[in-house]
């Protein structure tokens, strides 16, 4: 508290203290008298704030003496293997945004308890901030003028409740037996070091989260003496909501703009403050915290994520441990801190159709530092991977891969795999070479596929099949296929082996089944089963990654075969039953029958699918008879990238 660090001061220029053990709280420009020695416990995080925490020593004519010591931080160690930067490295450039709307905010109410707000100001431009004046107004932070002109402040001196060391709202931190003030936190961060039972530390002392109040921003600290400290478990998601900027960058595209990021602490660890062993994990019920900010995302082509896998190597952990990796080396480019940057990272993000890892400013708005990460994204990579290829460790460490606030607990992480995705992502030559090799390695993959429900185990192969209530008659005609309805729909799923039967009250899950899948394949799909599904979604159904087996077939031959067909001459089986035995069926309430005919035919059009990609034909009959090979070139990678 500010007050105390007052009194460590007076102490210090009495010399009642000799010495002083301190955060960050004492290098802002302060005189501390006569100290001789500075020891940095870790690498502070940036040039700048290097040379002004030792710069509290050697003020006099004395010798002085600035001692670092190391520790397992990434950033850290790559100091320690590059002493020579870090002494020739000039300071870091500082970055703002004067838009940030948090700090906007409540610079408008500052300025209107000075002088009132005008729309027609000659110098300070008003007008820009209409939408954010009148937000400020519904708050009741600011009162406009029976004209909706001018502004004034409900308030006579806000400038008291402005936070200038955080963004947005912040909590206060009570003792609870005596409610002493013994710290803030900012809202950010309330629930991932404040949340209930969590260890608090103060002046050296541990204190134990016993409860918080949110409306009126307070949380409560019982004084502890622990062995174990605790660590926050928390799950992220992200929503692009605007683009700014979009740029191609060797193998890969880059793009920066605003973003919604929403988490949830999940739960929490104890690990003992000797050796950092996992005690025990507790589980938390917690509201989620919904920011918007400002971030930039490195966009992982479906050709990059299938040579890491070709290569035995861990795709989520190779991009969760690059995340980490790049975030650890972002101070070197801008005046931040780590806690400043947040990652989340995806193996297939909805909105971009792929992977992605997404960085992004860890303040409520964005303060620049995306914005800058995004223009130096080539030179944060390429010492992204020299600290990891520095590193000695063999699977990871907190040197290079792991970071100390990772809502997951630093898994998955694949060091190998990080080495070989920034190797791709930054070199031409690599890429070209693993597109010319991919057809092959898939080949090889599948050839060695048995038995047949073990279609190629990296993808999410589903075949998927429709029966309906009503026949085309009955609707007035095949243009109506909206109106048939769905009786029964199945699905087999070649990840989990397995058939899955959905009901008409169930289409929603099986749309999000479908959206779930690197590839849907069917019989007709296109012109009649998205067709009967397509009333029970709003997504466009002809979006997903699909194959058509009847289509493929009809624009190699110029005319259609029929499923049972194909099934009868290459695979010497038959169908159970046919379409209009099916709406006899429903007609007669035997859904149970429908749903195996269904799976037959499903089961039929795997068959069908495996046996062309690994012979490169299906067999059919002439009409003037003979039984003839249909080639095909059907390559599962192409099928699922394309």
């Amino acid at each position: 508290m500010p007050e105390e660090r007052r009194e460590i001061e007076a102490k210090l220029f009495s010399d009642e203290l000799q010495g002083v053990i301190a955060t960050s709280a004492l290098e802002m420009g302060i005189d501390v008298g006569g100290l001789d020695v500075c020891l940095l416990v870790g690498y502070p995080g940036t040039v700048i704030n290097t040379w002004q925490r030792g710069g509290r020593v050697g003020r006099g004519t004395m010798e002085y003496l600035i001692i670092l010591i190391a520790q397992q931080d990434a950033l850290d160690q790559y100091f320690m293997r590059n002493p020579t930067d870090f002494f020739q490295r000039g300071y870091e450039r500082a970055v703002l945004d004067p838009d940030n709307p948090e700090i906007v905010k409540q610079h408008l109410v500052c300025a209107a308890s000075e002088s009132p707000l005008n729309v027609d100001d000659q110098v300070f431009n008003v007008k820009e901030h209409i939408d954010i004046l009148h937000q400020l107004s519904l708050d009741g932070q600011l009162q406009p003028d029976e004209e909706n002109k001018t502004w004034y402040s409900s308030r006579k001196r806000p400038h008291r409740l402005v936070d200038i060391r955080s963004v947005g709202e912040g909590f206060t931190i009570f003792e609870d037996s005596t409610n002493r003030v013994i710290g803030k936190v900012s809202g950010g961060r309330v629930f991932t070091e404040c949340h209930k039972a969590a260890v608090y530390l103060h002046k050296g002392s541990q204190y134990a989260i016993s409860r918080f109040d949110l409306d009126k921003k307070n949380i409560y600290a019982i004084k502890r003496n622990e062995s174990y400290y605790t660590r926050a478990k928390e799950e992220k998601e992200t929503e692009i909501l605007s683009l700014f900027g979009s740029k191609p960058v060797m193998n890969f595209i880059v793009k920066n703009g605003r973003l919604k990021v929403t988490s949830k602490v999940t739960g929490y660890e104890k690990r003992i403050i000797s050796g950092q062993e996992l005690l025990s994990h507790h589980e938390l019920n917690l509201p989620e915290q919904i920011f918007e900010t400002v971030g930039f995302w490195i966009e992982i082509d479906d050709t990059i994520k299938l040579k890491i896998e070709n290569k035995g190597n861990h795709h989520m952990g190779a991009i969760h441990a690059v995340e980490h990796a790049a975030i650890s080396m972002f101070p070197l480019f801008v005046l931040c801190d780590r806690d400043d940057i947040g990652g989340i990272s995806y193996t297939y993000h909805p909105q971009i159709k792929k992977g992605a890892i997404f960085i992004y400013d860890g303040h409520p708005g964005g303060v620049g530092l995306a914005k800058r990460g995004f223009d130096v994204i080539c030179e944060l990579l390429q010492a992204t991977l020299k600290l990891i290829i520095e590193c000695k460790c063999e699977e990871g460490c907190p040197s290079c891969i792991h970071s100390p606030k990772c809502g997951s607990g630093n898994k998955p992480l694949d060091k190998q795999g990080a080495l070989e995705l920034l190797k791709l992502l930054l070199d031409k030559s690599r890429l070209k070479a693993t597109k010319e090799k991919t057809k092959s390695l898939v080949e090889e993959k599948l050839m060695a596929i048995e038995p047949v429900e073990n279609i190629k185990r990296d993808y999410r192969i589903l075949f998927f099949d429709i029966e309906t209530q009503r026949s085309a008659s009955e609707v007035g005609g095949w243009k109506n296929l909206h109106l048939m309805k769905v009786a029964v729909a199945v699905v087999y799923d070649s990840l989990d082996q397995k058939f899955i039967s959905y009901l008409e009250e169930e289409m929603e899950q099986l749309v999000e089944k479908l959206k779930s899948a690197d590839l849907v394949v069917g019989f007709n799909l296109l012109n009649f089963d998205y067709g009967v599904l397509q009333p029970y979604t709003i997504e466009d159904l002809k979006k997903l990654k699909t194959f058509d087996i009847l289509d493929d077939i009809r624009k190699r031959l110029g005319f259609r075969l029929s499923l049972n067909h194909l099934a009868n001459k290459t695979l010497k089986v038959e169908k159970s039953a046919d379409g209009l035995q099916s709406l006899q069926w429903f007609k007669e309430g035997k859904i149970d029958l429908i749903t195996e005919y269904c799976t037959k035919d499903v089961e039929i059009t795997r068959d069908l699918f495996q046996f062309g990609i690994e012979n490169e034909y299906l067999l059919y009959e002439r009409r003037d008879g003979g039984v003839v090979r249909l080639p095909l070139d059907w390559e599962l990678d192409q099928l699922v990238l394309l």
